[in-house]
């Protein structure tokens, strides 16, 4: 549960076991911030308090929130980030604490790249940006409004993705052998495990789905390998088709004369995905490429570039 300094996440152990952990937050200037996290817990599930071992706070409980962790998690061990700011300034004591904030992130970041660039696999990864991309390298797939990188990416022990983008100064420096090599190990490696499903419905017709593995990590950027659409094709059983980008990991096909179309557009509409560099869309695509842009998701979030 990521969140800013100006709230208390709260994180309640079970039974002593490091993988069982139940997460609640509260504003952090709240008196009562443990006992609100602790209802919240409780909502998502039933755990008796007498198997409480740990209650870690991102801010020191108020004194009404010790009496009642005392009296609620008895011999349960209580530990703190921040210390709550004496007179109540809480202003300067939220300035300190969103500074350590900043400085963890982007050492997670570095941590994460770090790690990408000496475990990762080269992967293609799809940009949306309005010409081309200031830091990342990047290809045109339709337009200047949606392109291709590379990158190595990495999933970590806690399930994130980790990626570390190819740079427009190192491709610069890379010769076309070299660009070209790396092109193949991405294909490559995007193409391992990849695997069209077919949806079949008497009225709307043929819906194809791309799975990859068991996380679908990067799928959607099957749209940019050479054989895509002849594949899709031959699958939804038309030449014209109607592609939605639904995130990153999530791609679905249809015909554009079949029933699904409009259902693809609402689902890319609708996305709730905010993992990565796409805007969730919709690509009108024949034999000759991708053609269009027919939908976006609305974004007030301007892609990195």
């Amino acid at each position: 549960m990521d969140m800013g300094a100006d709230m208390n996440v709260v994180v309640f152990q079970v039974n002593g076991d490091d993988d069982d952990l139940l997460q609640g937050a509260a504003p952090a200037q709240a008196e009562d911030a443990v006992r609100q996290a602790w209802r919240q817990v409780q909502e998502e599930r039933q755990v008796p308090a007498s198997e409480i071992t740990r209650v870690h706070c991102t801010w020191q409980p108020s004194g009404v929130d010790r009496v009642f962790l005392a009296g609620t998690f008895r011999g349960a061990e209580f530990t703190h980030v921040f210390d709550r700011p004496r007179g109540g300034d809480w202003s300067a004591a939220l300035a300190t604490a969103a500074q350590v904030f900043a400085r963890a992130h982007l050492e997670r970041g570095v941590q994460t790249a770090a790690k990408a660039e000496a475990e990762g696999e080269w992967l293609p990864i799809l940009h949306t940006y309005d010409g081309p991309l200031k830091i990342y390298a990047s290809f045109p797939v339709a337009g200047d409004r949606l392109h291709m990188g590379f990158a190595k990416v990495v999933i970590s022990d806690t399930g994130r993705v980790g990626m570390s983008h190819l740079l427009r100064n190192r491709l610069a420096e890379m010769s076309a052998d070299e660009l070209e090599e790396l092109a193949a190990e991405a294909s490559g490696n995007l193409l391992d495990g990849l695997r069209f499903a077919v949806h079949a419905d008497e009225k709307k017709g043929r819906l194809v789905t791309l799975e990859r593995g068991e996380d679908n990590l990067c799928a959607a950027s099957a749209v940019v390998m050479d054989d895509f659409h002849e594949e899709a094709a031959a699958q939804v059983g038309e030449d014209e088709l109607v592609v939605g980008l639904i995130s990153p990991d999530h791609i679905c096909v249809a015909g554009a004369n079949s029933g699904w179309a409009e259902e693809i557009k609402g689902w890319v509409l609708a996305s709730p995905d905010t993992s990565g560099d796409l805007v969730p869309s919709v690509l009108l695509m024949d034999g000759s490429g991708t053609r269009e842009i027919l939908a976006e998701r609305p974004t007030g979030r301007q892609p990195a570039g």
